[in-house]
């Protein structure tokens, strides 16, 4: 250990304290609703472990302090509304996460738009009047005043900023070629050919006759685009403003691809067997055909005829499509729908299972419903509503399976709020908060208790963290690291103003590789005594820890707890050895659980508290001065300052430098895991592989190096419970 050369300014922690900011951005909720905020460790979804959780709303930030392993690439942060929207994003972990969620409408912003071309400046030549026109050798063309006739653009760009009306190829040569229509410009384009290398984009207006479009033609429109035609693309079209359609619209080929943010209008059929991502409206006055790859719809689609999802799959997230005669999915199709996504139809049929996930999502028939086929299932979290209840042809329970429901019309109790996207929403808004602190019941870890409404679990709600301590300050030890091992659990409970109420810890004393007889507590740094009401649980048998009436320990600066004043109060060994679970071939004993519960006078700002686990020290040996803490942690007020600097300890207070030898090595440290220890006098480093490189790189290097991943450990050195 002494040869290990590691940075002074190294904490030696396996964590870091993060500052979360979450904030909301619906305008479709009530004012002054709340919704929940939760952060997990790994996908919810996938069994991620809850950490943290608290109230977010309008004007109203959840903003928190989270210790998380420095091995933890992301964190999982889910929202649930107080209308029953839920949505899950995962995030890096940094030093501060800030993030909003919005609306679904505006996710999309990867593809905003992007800084307009105009015709103030890179033009070669200047076009005017009329005629027929040659671009090539790479050359820009531009349109300022007003021109009409035919062009052709071989290789190079026509810009249009004035008007212009006539003919337009693109393509013939293989080489790139692009038609750019400005905001200033209005172009009354007859015939439009695209092929090959080519590209339109409009931020005007072009008004178009007929369009073909073939190879990787590609088209992006920011302005408005009218085709008096039909339309089809082989390739990938993106629209953020209006594309008006006054003919069929096909997306048809094996590489089609529509991306939408803004308005499409289709004066008759929508036949889709390409890729469609939407995250605007479509409108189509014809028949809808879904019959290829897939749909993710996020917005709004609304077909004034038939829609039939035939063999595809159709992704809906908070998205809402509306037939206006009837809706029928076939046996080959997959529907998935997610967060308060709804289909709204007189007549809908299914042939095939639908899914649902996350938020509960509405069918709703305003005539009739049919699941044909005793194996055809709704799943999951879906609310399908027929006038009175029941099907032409299905049966509830007997199709619904995960809880999926069937109700009548005006029974619908999942609410789905009226939006930009979902003109029609479903059900009313049903606030019950019983105990009338702002947070709705369903949402509401105390529904009855004003006080109290979230539970935040540290390092979460089924796992433990360790502590583990050398116990010979001021002078270095053997550094197997198991002079206490300790393992913790932290409950921390919030009102509805994100204000920590209670913190109740949980202690479990693993192993005790010492000869001394050591106490364990715990400073919460930024409090001071008297804003504790009460403590209780902590185990006392030795006489020398004074106590002020809340509980705290008295003659602190800050609010102290003493869990127990003595390691033998909660052990208990199975021989006679000084040591408690460190020796090989020695029976194992075990420890009495501690719980601790810490009530403030008044609820207390949790961002000011920190994070768990605070800053949790050792008494050695029955000796109150003597304390020991994870490096650069402060020491207590009833630490001797004249141990600082002596021995083999190099502490500066007026530095803030604690508890570091002069090679900068430790005596404490903290694992968000249940630690795997060393056999007594064997040092942590030569139990783990790369404990040694993760310190002398400041942590940069295997910052998982305790775990018991394949090559991580010295199996022979980790200590295993005897069996006999």
């Amino acid at each position: 250990m002494d040869d290990l050369n590691v940075h002074p300014s190294f904490d030696w922690q396996t964590t870091k304290e993060v500052d979360l900011i979450i904030l909301t951005d619906f305008p479709s909720l009530p004012a002054g609703a709340i919704s929940r905020v939760s952060v997990y460790l790994g996908d919810p979804a996938s069994g991620g472990k809850l950490m943290k959780q608290g109230a977010v709303g309008v004007n109203f930030t959840f903003k928190a302090k989270l210790r998380v392993s420095t091995a933890v690439p992301t964190l999982f942060i889910r929202i649930l509304t107080v209308t029953g929207y839920s949505e899950t994003v995962e995030v890096a972990v940094e030093n501060t996460i800030n993030y909003t969620f919005t609306e679904p409408v505006s996710k999309k912003s990867s593809l905003g738009p992007v800084d307009e071309p105009g015709c103030e400046s890179g033009c070669d030549v200047w076009l005017t009047g009329s005629g027929n026109t040659v671009v090539d050798d790479g050359q820009v063309f531009c349109i300022t005043d007003s021109y009409s006739g035919h062009v052709s653009i071989k290789f190079g760009t026509l810009k249009i900023c004035g008007t212009f009306s006539g003919t337009i190829s693109m393509g013939q040569e293989e080489k790139p070629c692009q038609l750019i229509v400005t905001s200033t410009a209005s172009a009354d384009i007859t015939t439009l050919t695209m092929t090959r290398e080519c590209s339109l984009w409009v931020y005007g207006t072009a008004t178009i006759g007929s369009i073909s479009m073939i190879y990787n033609a590609f088209l992006q429109n920011y302005g408005t685009i009218i085709i008096n035609n039909n339309f089809s693309h082989p390739n990938l079209i993106r629209n953020f403003g209006v594309l008006s359609i006054n003919g069929n619209y096909l997306i048809n080929g094996t590489a089609s691809e529509l991306e939408n943010l803004g308005t499409i209008s289709v004066n008759s059929d929508w036949d889709v067997a390409g890729y469609v991502d939407n995250y605007g409206t479509i409108e189509v006055f014809g028949n809808v055909d879904f019959h290829g790859k897939t749909v993710y719809n996020r917005c709004k689609i609304i077909g004034y005829q038939q829609i039939v999802f035939n063999t595809m799959v159709y992704q809906s997230d908070n998205g809402y499509i509306q037939s206006n005669m009837e809706a029928t999915v076939t046996s080959g199709a997959k529907l998935v729908l997610r967060n308060q996504s709804m289909i709204s139809a007189p007549i809908f049929v299914t042939n095939s299972n639908i899914t649902g996930e996350g938020s509960t999502s509405v069918i709703k028939c305003t005539v009739s419903g049919s699941i044909n086929g005793p194996q055809k299932f709704l799943n999951g979290p879906i609310e399908m509503l027929t006038p009175d209840g029941t099907l032409i042809s299905g049966s509830y329970p007997e199709n619904f399976l995960g809880g999926a429901t069937l109700l009548p019309l005006q029974d619908a109790t999942a609410y789905i709020p009226s939006t930009s996207c979902n003109p029609e929403g479903s059900g009313q808004l049903s606030v019950n908060d019983s105990d009338g602190d702002g947070i709705t019941n369903f949402l509401d870890d105390y529904p009855a208790d004003g006080s109290r409404a979230f539970l935040n679990w540290y390092p979460s709600a089924s796992s433990f963290g360790s502590l583990i301590f050398e116990d010979l300050w001021p002078y270095k030890g053997d550094y197997d690291m198991n002079d206490a091992v300790i393992d913790y659990q932290f409950n921390v409970i919030t009102n509805a103003r994100n204000q920590v109420v209670d913190i109740q810890p949980k202690f479990y004393l693993r192993a005790a590789g010492a000869a001394f007889k050591n106490g364990f507590g715990i400073q919460l740094d930024g409090i001071l005594p008297e804003m504790v009401g009460s403590v209780s649980g902590y185990t006392y048998k030795f006489g020398y820890i004074r106590l002020n009436e809340n509980g705290t320990e008295s003659a602190q600066d800050h609010a102290v707890i003493i869990v127990w004043d003595n390691a033998d109060n909660i052990i208990h060994r199975a021989g006679e050895s000084s040591m408690f679970n460190t020796l090989p071939d020695y029976p194992a004993g075990y420890s009495d659980s501690v719980f601790i519960h810490i009530h403030f006078a008044e609820p207390q700002d949790q961002y000011a508290m920190g994070a768990p686990p605070y800053n949790p020290f050792l008494i050695k040996n029955l000796d109150r001065s003597v304390e020991i803490h994870m490096p650069d942690y402060i020491p207590t007020s009833l630490a001797n300052p004249l141990y600082f600097g002596s021995g083999d300890d190099d502490s500066n207070p007026a530095e803030g430098r604690y508890y570091k030898t002069v090679n900068n090595l430790l005596w404490a440290t903290n694992i968000t895991e249940k630690y795997d220890y060393t056999y007594e006098t064997i040092a942590i480093l030569y139990g783990y592989n790369h404990f040694a490189e993760w310190c002398q790189a400041s942590g940069n290097s295997y910052p998982d190096w305790y775990l018991s991943l394949e090559g991580y450990q010295n199996a022979h050195t980790i200590y295993k419970i005897p069996v006999y």
